[in-house]
Order: C-alpha cells, then structure tokens, then sequence
C-alpha cells in the first residue's frame, strides 16, 4: 500500500460514572420506558480508563497513525490535553441531527462518524477498551489498493444466541438488508475489535441505506432493526468485490469476567490487536485487575497526557490530626481490621485520624465493612499503590519473601506521595494500639527523618554472627547496632530529600542481598537519620517466646526499657511468623482476642483458622448453626416421646442425628 496514505483513528467515549450524566441517561430511560438491563446495562457505560491505555497503545504500537479523533457529548477526559496536535474532541452535536440527541446509543453515532470535520480518507475505527498490543503496520489493515483488509469469521451463532443478544440481531439485520439488496448472503460475522474504514465508502454505503442510517441514528437506546457498522464489511464484500480475510488469534477478544486469565492468553496467543469487553456479569473486583493489566501492558506515558498529582491530600487541617499509614493485602485485611479497632477504641474522639490504606488488592466487600468501622473523627482512605508505582516510577522487581506479601515495601514510598503532611506515622497490620497514641505524635524530632525503635537482635550480635556478617557486609552498615525495626516508624517527611530517593532505592533493591528486604533498605536508606524511641511504641511479642534466654546480653538501658515496655505496651507488634491467632497461648495474644471479638471480622477470622488447623468443615457448619441444631434436637427428642409408630421412629431418627452433631459441637468447646 501507499506508505504516503494519512490513516486517522475515531474512538467513540462516555464518563458513564458522571452524576449529572446519569442522571439524564435515567430520565430518558424512563421517558422511553426502556427497562434498565440489556442495552440501558451501565456495563456499556461505565469508564474503566481503558481510553487512556488505548490511546497509549496506539502511540506505542502505531505511532504512523495521523490523527485521532474522539467523539464524546461534550464529556472530555479529565486526564487528557486537548491542546495537544495529534487529538480532537468531537461533539455529538458536531455530527449528528439535533433530534437525535441525547444519544445513549453507539450503534447511533456509528452512522455518523463519516460526517467527522476534517477526517481522512482512510481511518481505523476503535471503541475504548480496545488496543493495539504489539507494533503493528499500517498494511496489517489496508492493501496495496487502499481497500480495507476485512477480518470476519464465520457465522456461528443458534437461534437461542440471537434472540438473547441485540448486537447479533442488528448484525443479522444489517446482514439481510445487503442479501436483500445484492442477493449475496455472506456468513460471517464481525471481529468486533479495530476495523479498517474508507470514508467513501462509508458514504457510499450511508447512501445505499439511508432510511436505514437515518432511523437507527434516531434510536437514542439500542434497538433491534438497527443497522450495525459491520453493514460496511458486508457492503464491501458485496458491492465492491473485496475477498475477506480469515480472522485469526491475532486479534483477541476476551471478557472481562475471565480478567485472572487474560495475561496467560495475552502471554500465550501473543495478540496484535486486543478486545477486552465489559459485560452485565462484570464485577468490580474485575474491573480492578482490569486496570492493573492496563497499567502493565501500556506503561508509557503519552505526550496528550496531563502529569497526574499522586500527592495524597490530608484529610484534615486541625493541629489534633493524626495521620497513619497501613498497608495490608486482601488476605491480611481481616487482621489488619482487628489493629483498626484497637486504634479506635484507644483514640481520643477530640483528635482527628486521617488513615491511608496503601491498595493493591482489598475487595470492594472488604473495603465496605472497613468503611463501616470509622467513627466520625476518623477519615479512611485508599490510595491505589499499584498505579502509583507503574505509571509515576515504572516497572520495579518487588519479590514477596517467606510469609512478607510485596507489600511490605509500600511503606518506604510514604515520602514520595505525602509531601503534603509533616509527620506520618507508618504501622504493620499485624498490631493492636493498647494505649492512646497521642503522645507519640508529640515526641519531637530533633530534625530527625524518622522516629524508629532499635531491633532486638542488635543486642546480641555477639552470640548471632550472621545478623552481624549480614548488617556489615551485607547491608554495609557503619554502626550495626543502630539497625531499627521496620514496623512501626515515623515519618519526618519534610526532613527527607527526594532528589535520588528512587534511584537510590531501586538500586539496593538490584544490588543488596536482603534477607529483611523493606527493613534492610530503610536501613541504609535513613542509617545516621533516625532517633530512637521507647519499645513501649513498638513492642515486638516474640522476644517473649524467643529470647529469654539472652535477657542477660541486652545492655542496661535496652532490658530496663524492654521491661517498661513490657508491662504498659502502647503498640503490640506481633512480630514473627507465630501470630496471636495461630497461637492464642502466647503472652498478650489475649489483647489481640480481646479487640478481634469487637472487630466485624472476627467470624471470619476464626473460620479461617480453624479451617487452617485441621478442623473439618463439618464441624465449622455446625459451629455457625449451633442454636439451629440444639434447637431440633430437643425438638426430635421430645416428639419421639411424644408420637408413636412411623412418626416415633421418625424422629427417633432425627434425634440420634442431631446427637452427633451436639456432641461434636460440645466435643470441640472443650478443646
């Protein structure tokens, strides 16, 4: 094909998760009485941002592309510059009648992106949430004649299929109108991914049809009897004697109800061009690890973007504000909700708690009952690490290690997003506030960068040789016993300079030989930056069960404050792999139960652990139906003296049942 030929692009894009759109979609509907599934479904609607990764993938992948247009109804991007040369915004208004619209129908506008001002010849056409995942050449969609190269497969569809979904009516209609018109019946149907255009023949094809075009533009819903865009593929084949070409794997279109399976397909089928569909079924715990493949698969920033503000906002502005930073994963969310509730029932409701969740995975039902938890002089907020990291740091190789989850590293990131505050404080998710924590927020800093307690084992690297090879070998160290724990620290954040904070970081995590990887970095990162705090701040539990035998090798001052600490802890670090909920016998595991049974997610605590141990399911089931299966126990019990004959035995049955299941419920209340 000519390489000279100038090939734009149009994608048609909606914020469906604007209010005031909503709000007018809604009035229509129920103007129209159009019921709210089928082609009302927000899922049609609803904005993922897969715009902004599809036009990524095009400046990636297709750089050739001339132009790019977006048709919208006025809505425009928050994260795009308009200004840029290469983008138009293109209203409904610019291209379709005045009676048409509003429109909430793509089938609609789809009649009139011909009409586009200043729109090429030769154009591909794209909705949002498909992209371009491979460099790819213009000749991959138009031939050496300039004819668009026709993807189709073949007709498969039943008849149940059909009177389900509107899409493949108005393909079936569209299909006959051409069969009706040119007595050539073609058996294919679209690829439904980026499709080659000529605007001539587009008209060509409006014209022949325009009845048709006309009163489909005038659908402000889908509808059936509508003619759909795959009528210019039939057209083509039809009028203008094009052979169509063999759809194959290179171009893959996936729903996104299979999102845990769309990076094996990726990685498998190796796609040119990629479709990942929205449906009614989708979830929103999807459309999360919609945006991480995004993120992944199109990490370059494109020259339209507008540079997105990471910085977290504080919550409050009072000089009582606390702000704190936690970072769980979803698994850890049900232990991290127990440190939730001590903090709260520790808090003073004259102080203000502004708590950030650094997220990479909690479920929206998690994220719910969390919610559900703060008192009014609570604020809880989720910051989207994941994103944060990809797109404003790029690709980093954090590796989880032994029972650490690749969260542990999120802390260190707390002086890049929070420039905005003064001091934050950083806590693990595997503690319980036991005491206000107000006067630590007091403590002052010395124009320190981080407020952090000593670890325990720096007292005894006479006796541990590898801690002590490891700190000055390893980690290079200057004074190993000034290595700190990594569980509660902090934040000086107005004391800490950025200028090689990220290359700095990323190149210990390269180069360092980890064996406590977050800890070990924070080390040398803040190593002569730190002051040093009571244990009181950060009592690690497992020096409970662990060392008492080297008591006697902490210096003066590190055993008389340990036992201080000891005996009025304000933070519990349950510190170890032994946790209170695997061990409850350990000393102070009581105060972690003590707050788990006033967390809502103590239930699931206790299920999962029981689960964990050995205990059957059998026995759990029974366990949640308790007051149900003595209830009918008593109830069998006593009818079966109470009837005779069939009934009597009857219940006899019933009874000797339920027995067993009220034995095996007080069997296990024993243990």
């Amino acid at each position: 094909m000519n390489k000279d030929l100038k090939i734009d692009i149009v994608y048609l894009w909606v914020d469906g998760n604007d209010a005031k759109w909503q709000e007018e979609k809604e009035e229509w509907q129920t103007r129209l009485n159009i019921p709210s599934g089928g082609s009302a479904n927000n899922c049609r609607f609803i904005d993922n941002q897969e715009l902004k990764y599809s036009l990524r993938s095009v400046e990636m992948n297709a750089p050739w592309i001339n132009h790019i247009f977006i048709v919208t109804n006025g809505q425009v991007p928050e994260w795009l510059d308009t200004t840029h040369p290469k983008i138009t915004i293109v209203t409904h208004k610019e291209i379709m009648p005045s009676k048409a619209l509003p429109t909430f129908n793509s089938e609609a506008i789809e009649t009139c992106i011909a009409n586009i001002p200043g729109l090429s010849e030769y154009f591909l056409y794209a909705n949002d949430d498909m992209f371009i995942s491979n460099p790819i050449g213009a000749d991959y969609f138009f031939d050496e004649n300039g004819n668009p190269i026709i993807r189709m497969q073949k007709l498969n569809w039943n008849e149940d299929t059909v009177n389900k979904i509107l899409f493949c009516k108005n393909v079936l209609y569209s299909k006959n109108l051409i069969k009706k018109t040119y007595k050539k019946d073609f058996l294919y149907t679209p690829s439904h991914n980026i499709e080659p255009y000529r605007k001539s023949y587009y008209l060509e094809c409006k014209n022949k049809f325009s009845n048709e075009f006309y009163q489909t533009c005038l659908q402000k819903f889908r509808t059936s009897n509508c003619v759909q865009r795959t009528i210019q593929n039939y057209y083509l084949l039809a009028a203008k004697g094009i052979k169509r070409t063999k759809l194959d794997k290179r171009s893959m279109h996936i729903s996104l109800t299979y999102v845990k399976k769309i990076n094996a397909r990726i990685k498998k089928d190796n796609p040119l061009l990629l479709c990942i569909n929205d449906c009614e079924n989708t979830t929103n715990e999807d459309r999360k690890g919609l945006k991480r493949i995004l993120v992944s698969l199109f990490n370059k920033r494109a020259p339209w973007e507008k540079p997105k503000d990471y910085q977290i906002e504080p919550a409050f502005r009072t000089s009582k504000s606390r702000a704190i930073v936690f970072s769980p994963d979803n698994k850890f969310c049900k232990y991290f909700g127990v440190a939730l509730q001590s903090l709260i029932d520790n808090s003073k409701n004259y102080e203000d708690y502004d708590i950030i969740i650094f997220d990479a995975d909690i479920s929206e039902r998690n994220k719910k009952i969390l919610a559900k938890m703060i008192p009014p002089n609570f604020k809880l907020r989720f910051f989207d690490i994941n994103e944060f990291l990809l797109e404003d740091i790029g690709a980093l190789n954090l590796k989880a290690k032994d029972h650490w989850s690749i969260s542990m590293y999120y802390r260190i990131f707390i002086p890049l997003v929070m420039r905005k505050y003064n001091k934050v404080l950083y806590c693990d998710s595997d503690i319980c506030f036991n005491n206000p924590i107000s006067e630590l927020f007091d403590i002052e800093m010395d124009n320190k960068a981080l407020l952090v307690i000593q670890e325990e084992v720096t007292q005894v690297l006479d006796f541990e040789q590898r801690f002590k090879t490891h700190f000055e070998q390893n980690l290079k160290l200057k004074d190993p016993c000034k290595y700190f724990n990594s569980g509660v620290i902090m934040f000086n954040i107005q004391k800490i300079p950025l200028e090689k904070y990220v290359e700095d970081f990323t190149n210990l995590l390269e180069t360092t030989v980890l064996k406590y990887p977050d800890q070990d970095i924070l080390n040398i990162m803040f190593q002569d930056k730190v002051k040093f705090i009571s244990w009181k701040w950060n009592f690690q539990y497992h020096i409970g069960f662990l060392r008492k035998h080297d008591y006697n090798c902490f210096t003066k001052d590190f055993r008389e404050d340990y036992f201080d600490a000891q005996k009025h802890p304000c933070i519990i670090h349950y510190t170890s792999s032994r946790k209170p909920w695997h061990s409850p016998q350990e000393e102070l595991a009581d105060v972690f139960w003590y707050y788990a049974r006033r967390c809502p997610f103590y239930e699931e605590i206790l299920y999962t652990n029981l689960k964990t141990n050995g205990i059957r399911e059998e026995t759990l089931r029974n366990l949640n139906l308790k007051g149900k299966i003595y209830y009918n126990y008593y109830r069998a019990k006593l009818l079966s003296f109470l009837t005779f004959g069939k009934k009597k035995k009857h219940y006899q049955e019933k009874r000797d049942n339920y027995k067993k299941r009220v034995n095996e419920i007080r069997k296990f209340s024993r243990l």
